[in-house]
């Protein structure tokens, strides 16, 4: 396949990582609580997380709080540097430890009867302590740390002991992932938006392009998402792989560049007059300007090839998140199931882009189709944003966006859920095109099947 990516699968040739208990995709497990219990249970007690970016807890004190489904867990950076997780949860009486999302603090102190933890999580203040008849041990009263690992600049999380270590676990991510350097990038914007649909019609909708020509048509004037390759991978985990500063071939390839095209050519010094004709080059050229340009504006290309310039790559991370890739930004995403209702979620995006390191930043970072894709005051800055929270509706209403695209996604996928519930609908029958949502939900049943089965 392109890209010289040797463990991607082939669609012909199936996929040898997929687990042997394959299920109906049927409405069931988008809608039952009785499916929402048992998954909680047996995929999200067992798979690692993203729990948070590891720039917000790179200093002594700095802590976030990770909410999803029933539980919370609190990650925090020691005096010494170290980052740790703990259930979010004071051992006096179960009182819920810590209340906002991030902050700074030596110590956590329970809102109820004071008990204070360090911020190494460990006890070391009992209001009265000599009113404790048994006394108070306080190594054992200390939080109960959570599995917690750190790579790419995020935080890790796994609540099962016995699952793989991380490395492990995201398989060959590692590699196609680490030169793209996410660890160097800033955090631009924060967004969550409550979502009235199950976290997996939302994830499905990041799982497959089969939906871009018919609900994205900007996408056909930059990129060539029909002849995508997909990455299928251990653990359900998955890949496509996008060219970039292209057409639709599919559609026709134009006389001249598209509007979006030619903006991105300016800004790397390409005369779009110059392609007229020759619309199929202009990808090359971009690769072969991106990289001459980079020392001058303060960009490290070394590690990356030369499709890597001008290409998009999105990874989807099991059971909920994924990473959207281009040469100097990113976009996180991340699926939150509601503790209680199949029919909602949170949508969580964070949007990193990286800093230059020399040069004049004359060149201003744009997304596919010439817009900016963060704040003009947060260019070369370390300024953290705060979390926007918001609703459905918001996004509807047009108070709230995400970029476009995903707007346009938003703007469906409470239908989706409505239809779930409908008499008239048994199950999914899925294109080669959704063959990545196939193989996540193969992945999800072998995780939802008992250790017999397994």
């Amino acid at each position: 396949l392109s890209n010289g990516m040797s463990d991607l699968a082939p669609r012909s040739a199936g996929d040898w990582r997929s687990p042997a208990i394959k299920q109906p995709i049927t409405a069931h497990r988008y809608t039952s609580p009785d499916y929402m219990a048992q998954e909680w249970e047996r995929v999200w007690t067992k798979t690692w997380l993203i729990a948070a970016l590891e720039r917000d807890v790179a200093e002594p004190g700095e802590h976030v709080v990770f909410n999803f489904g029933r539980e919370s867990i609190l990650v925090s950076c020691d005096d010494d540097g170290g980052i740790g997780a703990f259930y979010n949860v004071c051992q006096h009486r179960g009182t819920r430890l810590v209340a906002d999302d991030r902050g700074q603090t030596k110590n956590f102190v329970c809102p109820y009867h004071g008990w204070t933890y360090d911020n190494a999580g460990t006890l070391t203040v009992v209001p009265t302590r000599k009113r404790f008849a048994g006394g108070v041990d306080c190594g054992e009263r200390s939080l109960k740390p959570v599995r917690c690992e750190t790579w790419a600049g995020l935080v890790w999380v796994c609540m099962d002991d016995d699952a793989p270590p991380l490395a492990e676990y995201l398989g060959p991510l590692v590699d196609l992932i680490e030169p793209y350097r996410i660890h160097d990038m800033t955090l631009i914007t924060d967004q969550t938006v409550s979502l009235d649909c199950n976290w997996k019609a939302v994830y499905d909708n990041f799982g497959e392009l089969y939906h871009v020509e018919h609900i994205h048509p900007q996408h056909a004037l930059t990129f060539d998402c029909p002849r995508a390759e997909l990455g299928l991978y251990r653990h359900g985990h998955t890949g496509v792989f996008i060219e970039g500063f292209t057409v639709n071939t599919k559609r026709g390839v134009p006389d001249d560049p598209t509007p979006p095209m030619a903006t991105q050519m300016r800004l790397y010094g390409l005369n779009p007059d110059d392609y007229r004709g020759r619309v199929l080059e202009v990808r090359k050229a971009i690769q072969q300007a991106r990289r001459e340009a980079g020392p001058a504006l303060g960009y490290n290309y070394d590690h990356l090839t030369d499709e890597q310039l001008s290409d998009i790559n999105q990874f989807n991370f099991f059971p909920n998140a994924m990473a959207t890739i281009q040469p100097d930004d990113m976009i996180i995403m991340r699926a939150r199931p509601h503790p209680t209702d199949p029919n909602r979620c949170w949508w969580d995006k964070f949007t990193l882009m990286m800093r230059p390191q020399s040069g004049d930043d004359a060149v201003r970072q744009h997304d596919g189709f010439g817009r900016p894709v963060r704040p003009e005051e947060h260019i070369g800055t370390d300024d953290r944003p705060g979390r926007d929270e918001f609703t459905h509706d918001q996004v509807l209403r047009g108070e709230k966006t995400m970029t476009i695209t995903i707007d346009q996604d938003i703007r469906l996928i409470r239908d989706v859920q409505a239809g779930m519930h409908s008499q008239g609908f048994d199950n999914a029958l899925l294109s080669d095109e959704e063959e990545r949502i196939t193989h996540h939900h193969h992945w999800l049943d072998h995780y939802m099947s008992p250790p017999s089965e397994k």
